[in-house]
C-alpha cells in the first residue's frame, strides 16, 4: 500500500516532466519552420525574372555611369562588385 502511494505520484510527476519539455521544443520546431518558409518565399520572390532583370539593369547602368564619371573599367567593375557584395 505504502508503495502504490508513491508510484502514482511519481508517474505523474514524471509525466508532467515529458510534458513540459516537449511543450518547450514545439516553439524551436515551429519557429524553425516558420523561418524556413519565410525564407523559401523570399528567394523565390528575388529569383523572379522581372526583379533579377531589373537588378542587373541597374547594375549595369551604375557600371556605366561610373565610366562616364572617370573610372577605369577596371575600377567601375570593382565598385560595382562591392556594392553588389553589400546589398546582400
Amino acid at each position: 500500500m505504502f508503495k502504490k502511494t508513491l508510484v502514482i505520484p511519481a508517474l505523474i510527476t514524471l509525466y508532467i516532466g515529458a510534458t513540459e519539455a516537449q511543450e518547450h521544443k514545439r516553439p524551436d520546431n515551429f519557429m524553425t519552420a516558420q523561418l524556413s518558409e519565410q525564407l523559401l518565399n523570399e528567394t523565390q520572390a528575388f529569383s523572379s525574372d522581372r526583379l533579377v532583370n531589373a537588378q542587373a539593369t541597374l547594375l549595369r547602368k551604375h557600371y556605366l555611369a561610373l565610366i562616364e564619371a572617370g573610372f577605369s573599367k577596371s575600377e567601375a567593375l570593382q565598385i560595382v562588385v562591392a556594392k553588389a557584395g553589400k546589398e546582400r
